[in-house]
């Protein structure tokens, strides 16, 4: 554990990873890949290649095969400390925005929901679902300093998306 916890510290930036279950999932070039599986040889189970489609996205681009939630194109991350960047009229007017726009943005983030409507004083971080870009404009003015980054979703379809002529 020890290995991991060191080899996970020293090459923090040029990887991503996740813990999900019993499992650790590493995002990374080959060569990384490569440094791991022989670092790790006794527990590795496994690995997958990213389809050459999605090579040549920028850093806060994700490729998908289908966008999350079926539709939403963008994912708005706030910031831990979003509470002490915008004011309390922002963050009224932001859940306002977002409640008018129901079919257009999405919280499914419990600690960003109880931020909006005050029932938690402290934002906490997590992130929101945006269906275009026109709808980032309004959101930017309303809370541009509470905002971390923001991901977009860029489908990339596969041979089975094309429609076929007879």
């Amino acid at each position: 554990m020890h290995d991991l916890a060191d080899f996970i510290l020293n090459n923090r930036t040029k990887m991503k990873f996740r813990f999900q279950d019993r499992k650790a999932i590493f995002y990374t070039d080959q060569e990384m890949a490569q440094q791991l599986i022989t670092q790790f040889w006794d527990f590795w189970t496994g690995s997958e290649t990213v389809d050459p489609k999605f090579s040549k996205l920028d850093a806060n681009t994700v490729g998908c095969s289908r966008l999350p939630h079926g539709k939403y194109q963008y994912q708005v991350h706030l910031r831990k400390d979003a509470q002490l960047h915008i004011t309390e009229t922002q963050r009224t007017n932001l859940l306002e925005f977002l409640d008018r726009n129901v079919d257009n943005c999405l919280v499914s983030n419990t600690h960003v929901l109880d931020y909006l409507e005050a029932k938690n004083p402290y934002c906490w971080g997590g992130y929101f679902y945006v269906k275009e870009e026109k709808f980032l404009t309004p959101i930017y003015m309303m809370a541009q300093e509470a905002i971390d980054k923001v991901i977009r979703y860029r489908k990339v379809n596969n041979g089975s998306d094309k429609k076929t002529t007879r």
